[in-house]
């Protein structure tokens, strides 16, 4: 077989019809070089499997030419093998399972609810990588589609009008400023890397963006071709009340234990989320009601304030340890302290913050 120079990633779970539309988009891309599609199946029962052999019969007899496609591939697994404690890792076995079948120099992610929105969009970010050998992705901006509705319904974000074609960007633009969706970037691709290893069911579109953001900067295609279908029962729509608190407000911590080459910009753009999380349960007495999935992937996780929250309830001592939490990033916050291994330290431990903040 032709090695693929790129390879688009699609993951689905019991989403056949969208599935066709997602992958008539991207079939339908007009590229110059050799690519794949290799889609990744957790678990449907919707006939997902039997639609994809009758795309590769198709493909196989030549009722279906797709100029320089090099294979449809069909893989499945099942995320229940990853003892999920929350869906994104379900969705981070998946992704894991596409990638580890990828062969491209390139990839890029889809989901099967989203869609492409030009037959052009992935020749043109692999066209801006070539011309910026130093830059380890390409990223465009994105077009939201409200679940229902069959075209884009605002404007696209995050970079619309900001930035020119071209323009190379930083990790700490990436971070602080312009946060695309993740599947808006092609990705220069690092085989060495053994993704399993270092990240698990934790590898979820985020992580795959800030691993990969390691190995150089990121340049911009002024273009907005990528429809991302938002859902009520998305991920990030279904989290609630103090679940919806506490994992906002530990996710700098969480990025900082896969990526923590980026430690410092982490704690320093999420110490607002930190804040806020600490002020939410200080007026409620230090007290909180978290679903037991929630407190199960808190249990998990190596780190003092994950293991306080983890309790159903908090003790005296536990109230206390908060308290002066609280006073401390209020303070890093009022006097724009930046040497967070104390900080790191209190939440997570000593011995973890004079690693990473050597």
């Amino acid at each position: 077989m032709v090695h693929p120079v790129l390879s688009i990633l699609v993951i689905t779970h019991n989403q056949r019809e969208l599935l066709e539309r997602c992958l008539s988009s991207v079939l339908g891309q007009k590229l110059n070089v050799p690519f794949e599609v290799i889609v990744s199946d957790d678990r449907s029962d919707d006939g997902t499997a039997e639609y994809i052999a009758d795309l590769q019969n198709q493909i196989t007899n030549g009722k279906l030419h797709i100029t320089n496609l090099t294979q449809l591939f069909y893989t499945r697994c099942n995320s229940n093998d990853c003892d999920p404690k929350n869906v994104s890792e379900r969705c981070g076995w998946n992704k894991l399972n596409v990638y580890t079948h990828a062969q491209g120099d390139f990839f890029v992610n889809i989901d099967a609810d989203d869609y492409l929105r030009s037959n052009d969009i992935y020749q043109t970010q692999l066209d801006m990588l070539a011309s910026h050998p130093e830059c380890a992705m390409c990223m465009q901006d994105v077009w939201p589609v409200r679940d229902g509705e069959s075209q884009p319904s605002s404007q696209p974000w995050p970079s619309f009008g900001r930035l020119k074609n071209g323009q190379v960007l930083s990790a700490y633009d990436i971070l602080s400023e312009y946060r695309a969706l993740n599947q808006c970037y092609m990705i220069r691709r690092h085989p060495e890397q053994d993704c399993a290893a270092l990240y698990g069911k934790h590898f979820d579109d985020t992580v795959i963006t800030l691993h990969h953001l390691q190995f150089g900067p990121v340049v911009y295609v002024d273009r907005a071709d990528y429809a991302w279908v938002q859902y009520a029962t998305s991920i990030t729509k279904t989290l609630r009340g103090d679940d919806n608190v506490a994992e906002y407000g530990l996710l700098p911590l969480h990025h900082i234990r896969f990526i923590p080459a980026f430690a410092g910009m982490f704690m320093q753009d999420g110490l607002k989320d930190i804040i806020h999380m600490l002020r939410v349960f200080a007026d409620k007495g230090y007290q909180w009601d978290l679903t037991e999935r929630t407190q199960a992937a808190f249990e998990e996780t190596p780190g003092r304030i994950y293991r306080v929250l983890a309790k159903p309830q908090s003790t005296f001592r536990d109230r206390l340890y908060l308290r002066y939490v609280r006073i401390v990033a209020l303070m890093y916050d009022k006097y724009k302290w930046s040497n967070w291994e104390y900080l790191y330290g209190l939440l997570i431990s000593r011995e973890a913050a004079k690693k990473i903040f050597k």
